[in-house]
C-alpha cells in the first residue's frame, strides 16, 4: 500500500514509537514520517507508506503551524519541561504590548540556533545522542522563516502563541530566544502541531482507531503539496519512466495554474500517476518516478 497518513500523535510516545505501531498494523517495514515531533508534542505527524516514503521529502519541506505554551524563568537542557533544570531567573512583569512588540521582531527570515537536543546529525551521529552522553554541541545558526506569530494568551510567567513557520524551525529554540528578549529564560511547556501544509489536525487519526487508519491512506498524488499537473502522451512515458526529460511535444494537457520552473504531478492519458517532474521551457524533467507495486 503506497501513500500517506495524517496521524494524530499523542503526548508521550516518540515519533518512532508511532512508526513502530504502524509497522505492526500494516505488516510492513517501509514506513517513515515527514518531520519529527518531540515526545512532549502532540498533533499532526505525516507518515509515508510503501513507496509513499520516497515522496516524503516534498512534504517535509513544507510550512508548518504550531500552538505553543511558553514558560518563562526556567532553563532546561532540552529547552522544554521534560529536561533537566539548569538554572532559573526572575520573570519581568509581562505587559501585552511589550510582548507583541517582541514577537513582531521574530517574524520574517531569522537566524536560529537549533537545540543541542535535536535530530540534526554531526559526523553521522544525532545531537541528542551526544547530549545524552553529556556532550552538548551547539549547532551552527540556520536561516528559517516565521510567517506569523499570534499571541493567544499571556499570563504571569508565560504565554501561548500560534506560529506559522518554514520547515526546520524549532519551537524550543524560539521559546529560548523569546525568553532572552523578554529578559529571562524561556522553554516549551506544551506543543501542538496544528498543520503540515495541507495535513490538518482536524483530520488527523489517532493510533487507537486501527480500522479507520487502514481506511484513511491518502494516495501519493493527492497528498503531494503542489497541485499543478501535466499529462503526457504515450510517446513521452518511456522518456519519463527512464529518467529522461520529456520534450514539450509530448505534453498534451496541463492544469491552468502550471508555471515553468516548478514541480508538477505527472500523469498519462488515462490519468495514472507517473511521478513528480520539474517543468522547464524544454519539457518535464523527472524528479521522482512512481512504479506501482505489483
Amino acid at each position: 500500500m503506497d501513500g500517506f497518513l495524517n496521524i494524530y500523535k499523542e503526548k508521550g510516545p516518540s515519533s518512532y514509537d508511532v512508526i513502530r505501531k504502524l509497522k505492526k498494523i500494516f505488516k510492513t517495514t517501509r514506513i517513515g514520517h515527514a518531520g519529527n515531533l518531540d515526545p512532549l508534542g502532540e498533533g499532526v505527524l505525516v507518515v509515508g507508506l510503501g513507496k509513499g516514503t520516497r515522496f516524503l521529502e516534498y512534504i517535509m519541506d513544507e510550512n508548518k503551524e504550531y500552538l505553543v505554551r511558553v514558560k518563562f524563568g526556567i532553563l532546561t537542557d532540552t529547552l522544554d519541561k521534560e529536561g533537566r533544570v539548569l538554572d532559573e531567573k526572575p520573570v519581568p512583569k509581562l505587559e501585552k504590548d511589550t510582548i507583541l512588540g517582541i514577537l513582531k521582531k521574530f517574524e520574517g527570515e531569522i537566524e536560529q540556533v537549533p537545540p543541542s537536543f535535536s535530530a540534526i546529525k554531526i559526523d553521522g551521529k544525532r545531537l541528542y545522542e551526544y547530549a545524552r552522553e553529556g556532550v552538548y554541541i551547539v549547532p551552527k545558526p540556520r536561516k528559517v522563516k516565521i510567517y506569523k506569530i499570534e499571541l493567544k494568551d499571556v499570563f504571569e510567567d508565560g504565554m501561548v502563541i500560534r506560529v506559522e513557520c518554514s520547515s526546520g524551525t524549532y519551537m524550543r529554540a524560539l521559546a529560548r530566544d523569546i525568553g532572552e528578549a523578554v529578559g529571562t529564560y524561556g522553554m516549551v511547556e506544551e506543543l501542538t502541531r496544528i498543520r503540515v501544509n495541507g495535513f490538518h489536525i482536524n483530520n488527523a487519526i489517532r493510533l487507537s482507531d486501527e480500522d479507520l487508519i487502514k481506511k484513511s491512506v491518502i494516495s501519493i498524488q493527492d497528498g503531494l503539496p503542489f497541485k499543478s499537473e501535466v499529462i503526457i502522451s504515450s510517446g513521452g512515458i518511456s522518456y519519463f519512466m527512464n529518467g529522461n526529460r520529456v520534450p514539450r511535444r509530448f505534453i498534451t494537457k496541463t492544469t491552468p495554474d502550471v508555471r515553468a520552473f516548478n514541480f508538477v504531478k505527472v500523469f498519462d492519458a488515462e490519468k495514472n500517476f507517473l511521478g513528480v517532474g520539474f517543468l522547464t521551457w524544454e519539457g518535464v524533467e523527472p524528479k521522482k518516478v512512481y512504479i506501482p507495486s505489483e
